[in-house]
Formats: structure tokens, sequence, C-alpha cells
């Protein structure tokens, strides 16, 4: 029989910590239904609540729920930080899966993935209406995105195809798992942006948006810079398997994470 391992995990701020005891991380799971493309999350699962060990904050205290669907499973954020902790399951013996990016001792890429397929289970998402673009002038693209529960919708005219993204491997990129491009904030217009919490660190440079209602990491808004990042895993319609991914060793050029 397999020996548990113990990993240490938290959301980015710290507010909730915690401790996971599970069998030796092989493998992850990925799921490609709209919720968990959205967050980019990395799972194993099952976890019972005895092999969770909270050491800060508290599940129902500190982190949000966003339910969807079937509301067959609770999705668990920072409320601050926006980072995607965990899901529980609203029935069954094994109730919790946990998002392996949150963990802080795991080599995520040397594990391989293996992915379900619940893109088109019943009920099918309904992707939020996409905003009014008007007259789109020529060789413009329009690229139409949202939060999972569309209270923040975006449109984006952009001068070319989207064919690459940025993904990043600092603190909080890691944990939240954007794709990330960086057209000028002149070209994209935004709705419902009252939905955005905003979170910053470090030098409080840049500030890192979320949906305050469902987490989905929306936006970078940089203080000393006149274009914006955003996350491609919320434009609603876009392959993401044919885009040619730009990995930045943001780890290496910040401090030290604790």
């Amino acid at each position: 029989m397999t020996q548990p391992a113990q990993y240490h995990g938290n959301c980015h701020c710290g507010a909730f910590k915690f401790n996971l005891k599970t069998p030796k991380l092989t493998e992850v799971y990925a799921c490609n239904c709209s919720i968990c493309s959205k967050k980019g999350y990395l799972r194993t699962m099952p976890a019972k609540d005895e092999d969770l060990v909270v050491l800060n904050g508290d599940e129902t205290a500190t982190l949000s729920t966003y339910e969807c669907g079937k509301r067959t499973s609770a999705h668990k954020f920072c409320p601050t930080c926006g980072t995607a902790v965990m899901g529980r399951m609203n029935s069954g013996e094994t109730p919790i899966g946990i998002n392996l990016r949150v963990l802080s001792d795991v080599d995520l890429d040397s594990l391989p993935v293996l992915t379900s397929d619940a893109a088109n289970l019943e009920p099918l998402y309904q992707v939020p209406e996409p905003l009014e673009t008007g007259v789109v002038p020529e060789g413009i693209t329009p690229y139409h995105g949202s939060c999972h529960c569309g209270a923040i919708r975006y449109t984006l005219l952009n001068p070319q195809k989207i064919a690459k993204a940025t993904e990043c491997n600092c603190s909080i990129c890691s944990r939240n798992a954007p794709l990330w491009i960086y057209p000028l904030t002149t070209t994209v217009r935004f709705d419902g942006i009252d939905n955005l919490t905003e979170y910053t660190f470090a030098t409080n440079s840049v500030y890192h948006g979320f949906c305050k209602i469902c987490g989905v990491a929306i936006r970078e808004r940089f203080v000393e810079d006149s274009d914006i990042g955003l996350n491609l895993r919320t434009m609603n319609g876009l392959d993401l398997s044919g885009l040619e991914i730009e990995r930045v060793d943001g780890k290496a050029m910040s401090s030290p994470f604790e």
C-alpha cells in the first residue's frame, strides 16, 4: 500500500493555509468543463475531510463559494487574492478536490495530466452575451470574453489574430493559471467592472483582477504601463490548444515568495 505523503498549500495572501495528506502524487487531473477551463484547475481527486488539516483560516468563513450548472460542487476561492483553493462535492464519500496549483512543494510540470471530458455534459454552459462592438474597422479582429458567471464581460478589438500567449511561473500566476496577452488598454472595453476585485503585493506595481462572484482571474492592470494583461482562458470560443505558449520565468525575477 502506498504510504501517504503530506503537502502544504495556501492561497497567495496566506489567509487560508492547510496541510493535505494523500498518497504521493504521481499524476494530476484536469477537466475541460467551462469553470475548470476558465480557472485552469489541476486537481487531485478524491480526498476526505480528515485528509485536509486547516492551519490558518476557515473553509466556510475565509473562502468564498461559487456554484454553477447542477450545483453538484462548490468552488472555493479566496476573496482577497482570488486563489482557487478547492472544490467540495455536495454529496459522496470523498467530498474534496484540491487545486494542486496551491501546493508549495509539488513540481506539477513533472507529473502527467489526465483530462476528463465534461464540456458537453448537461446542462450545457450558456456563454454570456458578448458586448456590442459597433462597426469593426477593417483588419481588426474582435474577441469577446467573460468570467464564468458573466458578471464581468469584455471585448478586445485586436489588430491581429491571437496566436501566442504568455505563461508565467511567478507565485500568483502559478496559482491562478492565466494565459496572458498584453494589448493596449484602449483596445479593451469592460462591462461590470464593479464586480472586479483587485489584489496587489510586493512592489504594488501590478493589480491582479478577478471576479468577486465566481473567482475567475480576468486581467492585470499595470500602474506604469499603457498595456493591460488579459487572461485568454476567459475568451469565449478561443481554441487554447492551438496557441504558441511562451513560458516566462517570473519566479526567478521576483523576490522569494513565503
